[in-house]
């Protein structure tokens, strides 16, 4: 049965005098409408995000808050919300505000219904995006951060949370053969994440991975693909969106989502600042595994120096002794497999010093650098004697272009072949 417009009336304003109290402690603007389009109620955070007072928005058409180039856009969003009773996902539009600017916000509608669950009315719950127009006009701001790929992998979820209302889950979930692993989250239920993930056939984020496109769903309990997920029969999620992490190869390898409780759809500034980070995440991925690489490589390294014939030996630009050879450390009195505590300067003939100091010095000058310089210089040893060796020494170059490590070959000259 219809309900009467003079009796609907009636039912909205007294449903909304009970929720007002709890609507103007919320931090979300929020305002009330009814069938026709006019503005029945709005909350503090509405007036504080328009500068507007209530004598100026109650009693009016709602459209009359958006900027004109937006009328004709929420004149049939609204139309079709009270056909349908159902919102059609995020709309992003711009709003009036008092004296300044008009202020950018996604809005997402729900229907007011009386007790016997007729649509009297519909509410929408308004997000000021101004702010996040400004962040993805200057992309570093969101990206910044710092640290090793595991370090900013695990500041990821909670940096996305930021740019989301309420508390959201977060989760980066990574494809192990058919499993999903949980590697990354904020504000998912602890005893979700101890299961460690789940196989691939069920979970919701196997959907964006095999597809390799993003996905977005407004409410879960209506999408045949979620409506029987954990995630919403135990937990009481609602709202998902998920981009797929894929490498430069194009392999996709793992997904970065987003959960709330609240329905509704994501919109365009969601889907870019979520896209952004699963690019962030796919490049922390690539970053791990190339170090683990090195890491393997720097292995191999250390083995070959380890068994190296003569004295081979690598320094930081200040001296520190990062490896040598065992037979260079035997050359010069020590064990072979202990460390020597003292830096390469502290080994040099004080008489030789500056000449290598100065010689060092222009490898890690771009413009002075050319090819492996030799030296004569004399080192000393364990018993306090000092031998004459004759070194060349090359720079090994980090991916800037600066020397991180100075590498040579010394090869001791008897005291009788030198040239004094």
């Amino acid at each position: 049965m219809e309900v009467k417009s003079g009796e609907a009336a009636a039912e909205l304003r007294d449903l909304v005098e009970q929720l007002q109290p709890a609507f103007d402690i919320l931090p979300d603007p929020i305002r009330v409408i009814d069938p026709r389009g006019i503005s029945i109620y709005v909350n503090r955070a509405f007036l504080q995000m328009t500068g507007f007072s209530p004598t100026e928005i109650i009693g009016r058409p709602a459209v009359e808050s958006f900027v004109e180039e937006d009328h004709t856009r929420v004149k049939t969003s609204i139309s079709s919300f009270f056909k349908s009773g159902v919102w059609s996902g995020t709309l992003e539009v711009r709003m009036h505000r008092k004296g300044g600017e008009p202020v950018a916000v996604s809005l997402n509608g729900s229907a007011v219904r009386n007790s016997r669950q007729e649509m009297i009315g519909g509410f929408a719950v308004f997000r000021d995006v101004s702010r996040l127009e400004r962040i993805l006009a200057e992309p570093l701001e969101i990206l910044k951060l710092e640290g090793s790929p595991v370090e900013v992998l695990r500041l990821l979820p909670a940096r996305v949370a930021g740019y989301f209302p309420g508390r959201p889950w977060v989760m980066i979930n990574l494809v192990q053969g058919e499993y999903l692993r949980f590697a990354y989250a904020i504000n998912v239920p602890a005893e979700l994440m101890a299961q460690g993930g789940e196989p691939m056939d069920e979970a919701i984020c196997s959907i964006p991975i095999r597809s390799a496109t993003p996905l977005g769903i407004a409410d879960m309990t209506a999408d045949d693909r979620t409506r029987q997920d954990p995630c919403v029969t135990q937990y009481g999620c609602r709202g998902y969106l998920g981009y797929p992490i894929r490498l430069s190869s194009g392999m996709v390898v793992g997904v970065i989502c987003v959960l709330r409780s609240n329905r509704g759809g994501f919109g365009e500034y969601d889907h870019r600042i979520l896209e952004m980070f699963a690019k962030r995440a796919a490049m922390e991925l690539e970053r791990s595994e190339l170090e683990a690489r090195l890491d393997e490589a720097e292995r191999d390294l250390q083995g070959m120096i380890d068994h190296a014939p003569f004295l081979l030996w690598r320094i930081s630009p200040e001296g520190r002794i990062f490896a040598m050879s065992r037979k260079g450390k035997k050359d010069l009195g020590y064990e072979e497999s202990a460390a020597i505590g003292e830096s390469w300067f502290d080994l040099i003939h004080p008489d030789d010093l500056d000449d290598i100091r100065k010689g060092f010095a222009q490898l890690q000058n771009p413009k002075t650098r050319n090819g492996n310089p030799a030296h004569q210089f004399r080192l000393r040893k364990k018993d306090g004697e000092y031998g004459l060796f004759f070194t060349t020494v090359r720079p090994v170059l980090d991916r800037m272009g600066n020397v991180k490590i100075l590498e040579g070959v010394s090869i001791e000259i008897p005291q009788e072949e030198s040239v004094n």
